[in-house]
């Protein structure tokens, strides 16, 4: 049975009920929770022992007293960072240590780590991190860029549960000016450019009034320029931050993420397939192991306004082809993106990694 530490559990579903699946299957788990996050409650439910500490910066000092402590207090197989700065200071803590924990870090993104940066040295790219969970197998491919080791790196995808999700009634959208009769396609994301928020305002430009085609947009705007774009098209919704977006993109039509780059594997198309919503994505990151195209949505090419309004006009024209593609897109998340997988596979790498050793498993 091994004994886990699992720091920097905070408010993702997904990493939620993965703690309190291994806890139920036999890991003996102390997690590291973040102050005033759903992570108490869920330790609590779950009889997850626990602390609460913020990591301020990739050099905590308080957080490494307190990795410290835990170590010596109990005899820990692993260390699982699933933050950055989780990461960093439990490499700090444990640098000096005759016999340190098998530590796994867990990577969602591209981008951000150089070769030669410290803080990337100090944390993934360090020769001590003895596996990566990788939310894609396209953050797979950019960690291999640093000469990772395959070993190292295994790709474990965010799954979800339909049984999650309860999407709103299509009356819920009436609120935000939206008609009852149109076509909602709905956005969820920090509003910034390397989600390719500009270009969806830009697709949207060329949408006419009569082809009754809106566009629902949650998420925080991170970009002065789009702030400025928003407002000027009567048939684009801005909702801005909303903890029910989930349930509110279930209302939807469609769900749209026209990312640019360093996308790993986003959580909102994962949650609006899951209630059998039918995506339009970029060939960009981990999307395209997500939505199969043509199969259970759209890929477009990044940075392409009108083949994006085109995807959009498809699939706001033809019901059926929505319906057909909306239940492949939950079929998929019932399938190989199942939450289930994430916590076998999960469990298989504690395994392996136990089982093989960590100078092994540094090879």
């Amino acid at each position: 049975m091994s004994r886990v530490l699992l720091s920097g559990l905070s408010n993702d579903r997904v990493e939620l009920n993965l703690a309190c699946a291994l806890r139920k299957s036999g890991v003996q788990l102390f997690a590291i929770d973040n102050p005033d996050s759903p992570a108490i409650e869920w330790c609590q439910a779950c009889g997850i022992p626990h602390m609460d500490h913020e990591f301020h910066n990739r050099f905590d000092r308080e957080a490494i007293v307190i990795y410290r402590e835990l170590l010596r207090a109990q005899a820990f197989d692993i260390l699982h960072c699933l933050t950055n700065r989780a990461l960093a200071t439990a490499l700090l803590a444990t640098r000096h240590m005759d016999r340190p924990p098998t530590i796994i870090a867990y990577r969602g993104t591209m981008g951000h780590l150089h070769r030669w940066d410290p803080a990337s040295r100090l944390s993934y790219l360090s020769p001590r991190v003895d596996a990566i969970v990788c939310v894609s197998d396209a953050v797979r491919r950019y960690l291999k860029e640093f000469d990772i080791p395959d070993s190292r790196l295994d790709v474990i995808w965010k799954g979800h549960d339909p049984a999650w999700y309860s999407a709103s009634p299509r009356t819920a959208l009436a609120e935000f000016g939206i008609p009852p009769d149109a076509i909602a396609v709905g956005f969820v994301g920090n509003i910034r450019p390397v989600k390719g928020a500009d270009d969806l305002l830009r697709a949207f430009d060329g949408i006419r009034p009569e082809e009754n085609l809106h566009l629902v947009l949650i998420g925080e705007v991170r970009d002065r320029h789009i702030e400025k774009q928003i407002g000027r098209q009567p048939h684009v919704h801005f909702l801005g931050f909303r903890p029910d977006a989930a349930p509110l993109v279930g209302a939807c039509d469609a769900a749209v993420m026209p990312s640019i780059e360093r996308e790993g594997l986003p959580k909102a198309m994962l949650e609006a397939m899951a209630q059998g919503i039918p995506p339009i994505v970029t060939d960009v990151g981990g999307m395209p192991e997500l939505v199969e195209h043509e199969a259970c949505g759209l890929v477009v090419p990044p940075r392409d306004p009108a083949a994006l309004r085109d995807a959009i006009r498809r699939l706001a024209r033809d019901a059926a082809l929505r319906r057909r593609m909306g239940a492949a897109a939950r079929a998929r998340i019932d399938g190989p993106f199942h939450f289930r997988h994430t916590v076998e596979k999960t469990l298989a790498l504690y395994a392996r990694l136990l089982s093989t050793g960590t100078e092994a498993a540094r090879l």
